[in-house]
């Protein structure tokens, strides 16, 4: 029996990846108007980044003109989620891009090298699996057998993983499908799979759709999102003073936000386009802080552990992080923000 998802549901959830052109159109103009602290012409860069909630800092500082203010002249890239962001920069496409650790880490393992410039949000609610009760699953362990959607190689396949080693069930017990966030909604309610691994906004949008009908599993404990600003080393090394007035942007961003969060808030759900009630319901699970600290390096080193037992990538060792994370940029911009040992 198939359990289809409401049809307005579905046409809000494909709104939320819908490329914010009118709102880019009203932040350019906002900052024709503000009065640059540089002089000389702005250094021209592209941005991509994750419209998934997950990149506040950049949608902040495109919106309060931090990056022209700082001497860039800055094109904003939207993308679904990290993975896709961060493709855009292997493939020459953007300079920048937010993204979260795992895509960081199956990049590497697959020999690009990629290089972190600072993490700039973290949460331990942003993943999920969400799954329905009308197919059986009201506890973890119900997941056995069962099929799961993910979008492969992000944060979202990691989480999955391990919330399910925390239950004792075998990645091989469950039959695993690749899919992209939009379309979950529509694979749930046809029966193309039981449950879904997800990340915000999809997450709280299922979570409401479904009601009582559904259950959410969160893992807390077990894994802390990191998302990041990554670049190529090559771009790094040409223009350093570039990578220090994104930088700066940023943690003026992260300062406006801890000064005015509820118009930060309207900011954010403006800029990516989803409700503002939205927004201030997962604005707490969030904490924007443009940081280089130690839990990078053992996270990236863990999710590598994961990926080395599971024979997910070509390579069979672990990397040297400190030689994937470039330093001197949040050193000169915020020096108390660089905790990493080295």
């Amino acid at each position: 029996m198939s359990h289809p998802v409401n049809k307005g549901f579905c046409s809000s959830l494909r709104s939320v990846f819908i490329l914010p052109l009118l709102f880019l159109s009203l932040i350019c103009c906002t900052s024709c108007e503000k009065q640059p602290k540089f002089s000389g012409s702005p250094e021209k860069i592209t941005i991509a980044y994750s419209t998934a909630a997950n990149a506040i800092l950049v949608y902040i500082a495109f919106a309060r003109g931090y990056f022209v203010e700082e001497g860039l002249d800055a094109t904003p890239q939207p993308h679904p989620f990290g993975k896709l962001a961060l493709n855009a920069v292997i493939e020459g496409k953007a300079d920048l891009a937010t993204v979260a650790d795992t895509p960081i880490v199956f990049a590497i393992m697959n020999g690009k090298r990629i290089t972190t410039l600072a993490v700039i949000q973290t949460s331990n609610r942003d993943e999920a699996i969400v799954a329905r009760q009308d197919r059986g699953i009201a506890k973890p362990a119900d997941l056995k057998g069962k099929k799961i959607g993910v979008p492969l190689g992000t944060s979202a396949d990691f989480f999955m993983d391990v919330f399910l080693l925390a239950h004792d069930i075998d990645r091989e017990k469950v039959k695993i499908i690749d899919m992209k966030p939009d379309e979950m909604a529509a694979a749930l309610g046809t029966g193309r799979v039981d449950a879904v691994s997800t990340f915000n906004p999809t997450l709280n949008l299922l979570k409401k759709e479904l009601g009582n009908k559904g259950t959410v599993f969160f893992g807390e404990s077990i894994y802390t999102e990191k998302i990041c600003l990554a670049a190529m080393p090559v771009f790094v090394k040409k223009h350093p003073e570039t990578v220090k007035k994104a930088l700066r942007a940023l943690v003026r961003a992260e300062t406006f936000v801890q000064l005015n969060p509820e118009e930060a808030r309207l900011i954010v759900a403006g800029f990516i386009k989803v409700d503002k009630a939205l927004i201030d319901e997962i604005w707490p699970i969030f904490t924007t802080r443009v940081k280089l600290d130690q839990a990078l390096l053992v996270d990236l080193e863990d999710q590598t552990r994961w990926v080395l037992k599971k024979g997910l990538t070509a390579r069979k060792d672990m990397p040297n992080y400190l030689d994937f994370i470039y330093v001197d940029g949040l050193l000169a911009v915020k020096p108390e923000a660089v905790s990493i040992l080295r």
